[in-house]
């Protein structure tokens, strides 16, 4: 071998050597699990997506209606594909050290619910989720996104605050809020959202009953003991002088208006009372008396008997 073949081959073995690893960090992320019908496009190639499979740029993922996944991205960052979902990987690099971070994808369809990487943390305005109505960015680290079949989309807050805008401009999603993206012209309207108006701030320490925190949370419930009662001293023993009497007011004079009569008064005659008026009774209501019982009369028919004779004998034959 010639030292002309030598060096070409060692100049090959070189570039080998340095694309390998090139070629690791071209993929964007890694397939944790699938379940149901789960798709890859890739170009036109269209294959069925398993469990550690690699995404990079421009792949397509399509979940059918009973299809799920759940994606983890070289940065720390997790995506997770509702049925019924088309997810793209539009651009994304891992610039860990060189400052050219991008995550931006595209959901066309379906839901995905997101948790952010290392790319969300260094540089949130380079994270976007993209869909047909709205812009997703994220200030925070969690948030939900679905879209119905009639193109609402609906973006619910989880973690941190996150921002939903259209063309006619931004709203801002904090956690346990969401909005409704109605279409790309309109302002997304808040569908829930947690009270706007300053939670007072709770005395300390707090009392017995429900409380409620800064954030419009409920606290925990902390009873007060109740305070402990204040020794009375003993009173001083020694030599000290008796204390004064209390003085003792006099009985009040009675109130009574009766006067005992004179003594050897005569007393003045007394009127008998006179009886009362006999009283007569009323004399009793005199009633008619019954009329008499009329009879009938009595019609008396004399019955004759009738005597019935037997016939006399035949007369006597003279011979």
């Amino acid at each position: 071998m010639t030292s002309d073949q030598k060096r070409a081959r060692l100049a090959l073995l070189m570039g080998m050597v340095a694309a390998w690893p090139l070629t690791g960090l071209a993929a964007a992320g890694l397939v944790q699990f699938t379940a149901g019908d789960v798709q890859l496009r890739r170009g036109d190639n269209l294959s069925r997506l398993a469990k550690g499979a690699e995404l990079d740029g421009g792949d397509v993922v399509l979940t059918g209606t009973e299809g799920r996944a759940q994606i983890r991205f070289t940065d720390g960052g997790l995506v997770a594909l509702y049925p019924d979902s088309q997810f793209t990987v539009t651009r994304y690099a891992d610039g860990a050290g060189t400052g050219e971070d991008h995550f931006v994808v595209n959901l066309l369809r379906g839901g995905m619910r997101a948790l952010t990487g290392l790319i969300g943390k260094r540089n949130p305005a380079s994270y976007k989720v993209i869909t047909p109505t709205a812009v997703v960015g994220i200030r925070g680290s969690a948030f939900m996104l679905a879209i119905d079949v009639n193109g609402k989309v609906l973006v619910s807050g989880e973690q941190d605050e996150i921002e939903v805008c259209t063309k006619a401009g931004c709203v801002g999603v904090t956690a346990g809020e969401a909005v409704l993206v109605l279409s790309d012209q309109e302002l997304p309207v808040y569908t829930h959202t947690r009270a706007l108006l300053p939670v007072p701030e709770l005395p300390t320490p707090m009392l017995i009953g429900e409380q409620l925190d800064v954030q419009g949370r409920r606290a925990f419930v902390y009873i007060v003991p109740a305070p402990a009662p204040v020794p009375i001293p003993p009173p001083p023993t020694g030599n000290l002088p008796p204390p004064p009497p209390v003085p003792v007011a006099p009985p009040p004079p009675p109130t009574d208006d009766y006067q005992p009569p004179a003594p050897n008064a005569p007393t003045p005659p007394t009127r008998p009372t006179p009886p009362p008026p006999a009283t007569t009774a009323p004399p009793p209501a005199t009633t008619a008396p019954p009329p008499p019982t009329v009879r009938p009369p009595f019609v008396f028919i004399p019955v004759l008997p009738i005597f019935i004779l037997p016939p006399p004998p035949p007369p006597p034959v003279i011979r």
